[in-house]
């Protein structure tokens, strides 16, 4: 387990209250999701495809990822 891991405790809202695009990554399911603060889109990117998706909110792996992941950069989001 990397230190990167160990700090997966979940997202605060305030995070979504900051005015700008929210990054998360969750290493338990190689996955990553960016919020779109402009349109309030969730895009999705499985870790080494290089691509990305729109999914939905009530998405169970973004809500998992919500609980459980951890705030991530976009350039880390952007090489996942």
């Amino acid at each position: 387990m990397t230190s990167f891991e160990d700090d997966e405790r979940g997202i605060p809202s305030e995070a979504y209250s900051e005015g700008q695009d929210v990054y998360i990554i969750y290493s338990f399911e190689d996955v990553a999701f960016r919020w779109d603060h402009a349109t309030g889109q969730v895009f999705r990117r499985f870790k080494g495809t290089g691509r990305e998706s729109e999914t939905v909110h009530s998405n169970r792996l973004y809500m998992d990822t919500r609980m459980g992941g951890r705030l991530a950069t976009k350039e880390e989001y952007d090489r996942y």
